[in-house]
């Protein structure tokens, strides 16, 4: 079965409506991202796809472990890319 196509929506509008975005999410299976300015800030997933989720990090760590050459492999394909998170240090300018 293919998955619902995902949903684009700003945070404030999800706040304001946010039982049947829950809703939606729950009963279609639809992926909702929720944006600040157009840019993508978190998503709103079923608990069916977040268990899956879950279940396939574990095996991709496994794999990590116990096959780290099939792993290295597996990641260069992959869409997904390692994620490196820059923290605002205090003194930053952010103006």
């Amino acid at each position: 079965m293919s998955q619902p196509a995902e949903k684009r929506m700003g945070v404030s509008d999800a706040r304001a409506n946010m039982t049947e975005v829950i809703a939606e999410v729950r009963l279609l299976g639809a992926p909702v991202v929720l944006t600040r300015r157009d840019k993508p800030q978190a998503v709103l997933i079923s608990v069916e796809a977040y268990e899956e989720a879950k279940a396939l990090r574990k095996l991709v760590e496994g794999l990590k472990t116990r096959e780290p050459e099939l792993y290295e492999e597996f990641m260069a394909q992959s869409v997904l890319k390692p994620r490196t998170v820059r923290r605002r240090k205090p003194d930053d300018d952010i103006l």
